[in-house]
């Protein structure tokens, strides 16, 4: 049975903390009231910017133009048990060669 304490979310619903829900919703503001899409790179996911390597990165994937999408589409990336088809969310880029 459904566990009733458990909340379905729909597909692509990017759940966030607090300090993240404040930047994306002052971005789609902004870009709102500009009578525009968010732009890629326009907001920072607080747990991003406290790698300055870029360690984690966050995008709309579905975008072509977007960093993310070019991440994502690399000869390095790779999805663990992305072989199963069950196509997890994260992607993984593999290190470069020296």
């Amino acid at each position: 049975m459904r566990n009733p304490d458990v909340q379905v979310r729909e597909v692509g619903m990017m759940e966030k903390c607090t300090f993240c829900i404040q930047r994306i919703r002052a971005a789609k503001d902004k870009a709102k009231d500009e009578g525009r899409k968010v732009r890629d790179g326009e907001f920072t996911t607080t747990c991003a910017q406290s790698y300055p390597t870029r360690a984690l990165t966050f995008g709309n994937i579905l975008d072509k133009e977007s960093g993310i999408y070019r991440l994502a589409h690399s000869s390095r990336a790779y999805r663990v048990f992305g072989f199963l088809g069950t196509e997890p969310s994260v992607h993984y880029l593999r290190g470069r060669k020296p």
